[in-house]
């Protein structure tokens, strides 16, 4: 289950922190490589399964009872074992702080906006507090709409807290970076398009989906994530080809049909020039088989 379009929002020392989406879903297809934009996070935590995943061209294992957080600009990939796939709860956010000059940098803004990533077991609690949230938004009771948002903030103070007792710093992002763009939930549709509809996902069909013009959307996507749309598709639809090549069971002409491609000649082209090597040595060395 997947709850889009929330904007569920509270203020932490004038900080304002908006959850776009929240899900609980088993990950049985792998989520393909993808990134946030500037002033977007996602907090992952999963209770039951096993995989791996891969954020900046590091492997981590993941077991019952990880969490990890993936900010601005991190490259990440989920892959489930396909004995025992990944559960996983999802909480999406965004921030803005209005004026950065004046907002107060306390311990708690200072540990969360600190990172771009963090990976490690969850806190105490974390689990039970992931169910709460999930059951607020599927029964609804009276009073859920003002329950949630002092749920979601004490998640992040769980998380806060548990950054500063352990002290892990991954990345060296700086409070200022997650303050410059607004909160949207723009920029959560457009990453979605690219992580889902990458195959026949056009320039007007995302200006479409975002409600904006195609050149303010094509200017959005350079402030935002410093690329055209031809990159981010390009981007897209590579990270996935490096998924399916990985099954031995999928030839390199239903590879590139499955991405939209014209033909497997034009794919392994593409794929030649992105990757620097061509989808069948690529295969040799990281199909399941190899």
């Amino acid at each position: 289950m997947k709850y889009r379009n929330l904007k569920l929002s509270f203020t932490i020392e004038r900080t304002e922190f908006t959850v776009l989406s929240i899900s609980l879903e088993k990950m049985v297809t792998p989520i393909p490589r993808h990134s946030h934009g500037k002033s977007s996070y996602e907090l992952h935590y999963v209770s039951f399964g096993h995989g791996k995943l891969i954020a900046d061209e590091q492997t981590y294992e993941v077991v019952p009872g990880t969490f990890f957080m993936t900010g601005p600009g991190v490259f990440h990939e989920q892959i489930s074992d396909p004995d025992d796939p990944m559960t996983e709860y999802g909480v999406y956010l965004q921030i803005d702080s209005g004026n950065t000059a004046s907002a107060p940098k306390t311990w708690l803004l200072r540990e969360f906006l600190g990172r771009k990533f963090w990976f490690g077991e969850a806190a105490s609690g974390m689990h039970e507090l992931m169910k709460q949230i999930i059951n607020e938004l599927e029964q609804r009771p009276v009073g859920y709409e003002l329950l949630l948002p002092a749920l979601l903030q004490q998640l992040i103070l769980m998380i806060s807290r548990q950054y500063h007792q352990i002290g892990l710093i991954h990345g060296d992002a700086t409070i200022s970076s997650a303050f410059e763009a607004p909160t949207d939930q723009t920029y959560l549709t457009i990453e979605e398009a690219f992580l889902y509809n990458y195959k026949d996902l056009t320039l007007p069909k995302l200006a479409s989906m975002v409600n904006l013009g195609i050149r303010q959307t094509e200017r959005l996507l350079l402030k935002h994530y410093n690329k055209t749309f031809a990159q981010k598709k390009t981007e897209a639809r590579m990270s996935a080809a490096c998924l399916l090549l990985q099954d031995q069971s999928n030839s390199i002409a239903s590879v590139s049909a499955t991405l939209g491609y014209s033909s497997p000649e034009h794919f392994s082209s593409a794929f030649q020039k992105f990757h620097h090597l061509s989808p069948s040595a690529y295969r040799k060395l990281h199909g399941a088989n190899a």
